[in-house]
């Protein structure tokens, strides 16, 4: 079983936390080829391409122009995001063994990298998938990556005794799998956290509460070394618990 994750916005390279080991991006070649095209923008361009203020626009032209160079930072990926997900997943007392399981159960879609491996060296960046630069693919990034980051996952799960691709990601991301040649060989199943309303009397996602809760199911996924479907329903943290009634084979709710 693999669980994917969304890569977020922000990166932090300063964190204290030392791992010895690292490897190298899959799609790097690609990854190259987007920079490229990042690296010929110029500011008007880089803000209107994801939407940025001023200060965010430059900032991420000047990531673009020194990406590559020998001073650049590099860090392996599961460290160098930032923001809810990953500060919940709490890499900060994981182990040698939380590592190596890490790096073979998870993997994080990227806009600029298509899929990384946990231990993957990368460098700062913003790309979001959503982002329509054109590349010789066509005017979006989800013609360029589809086929790649769909092709790259079955060839992954193919390693797997548990032929399991389990979404922690966000809609942006998914939309760059094409689920239906996935399931010609895997099984894709989504993860959804949600919040009782005592005043409709239903349930309902919300944005940040469901962001945390994907870092801690990753957490847990990870600590316990989850390797099944059945032993996920388990998950209780922060008052989730499975629910039965709303979910499917293929959508797992856990609700609050």
């Amino acid at each position: 079983m693999i669980t994917i994750i969304s890569p977020t916005t922000t990166m932090n390279f300063d964190k204290n936390i030392n791992i010895n080991i690292y490897s190298k991006p899959y799609f790097s070649d690609e990854s190259n080829y987007l920079m490229s095209l990042l690296k010929s923008l110029n500011i008007s361009e880089v803000k209107n391409l994801m939407n940025l203020s001023d200060d965010l626009a430059t900032l991420n032209l000047s990531r673009y122009k020194n990406y590559g160079s020998s001073t650049n930072p590099k860090y392996q990926s599961i460290l160098a995001f930032d923001g809810e997900v990953f500060s919940c997943m709490n890499t900060s007392n994981f182990t040698d063994d939380d590592f190596n399981f890490t790096n073979n159960h998870l993997r994080i879609l990227s806009g600029l990298y298509g899929v990384l491996s946990p231990l993957d060296l990368i460098e700062p960046y913003r790309l979001e998938m959503k982002a329509k630069l054109t590349n010789n693919e066509g005017s979006n990034l989800y013609k360029f990556w589809k086929p790649k980051i769909t092709n790259f996952l079955i060839k992954e799960l193919s390693k797997h005794d548990n032929k399991i691709l389990l979404n922690l990601a966000s809609s942006e991301y998914v939309k760059a799998i094409d689920l239906k040649i996935l399931g010609e060989s895997c099984k894709f199943v989504n993860v959804e956290f949600k919040e009782y309303n005592d005043k409709t009397d239903k349930f309902r996602v919300i944005g940040m509460y469901s962001k945390q809760a994907r870092g801690h199911m990753a957490r847990f996924i990870i600590k316990n070394k989850i390797d099944n479907l059945e032993d996920l329903k388990s998950f209780n943290l922060n008052g989730y618990k499975y629910n039965e009634d709303l979910s499917t084979d293929t959508d797992f709710i856990f609700t609050r």
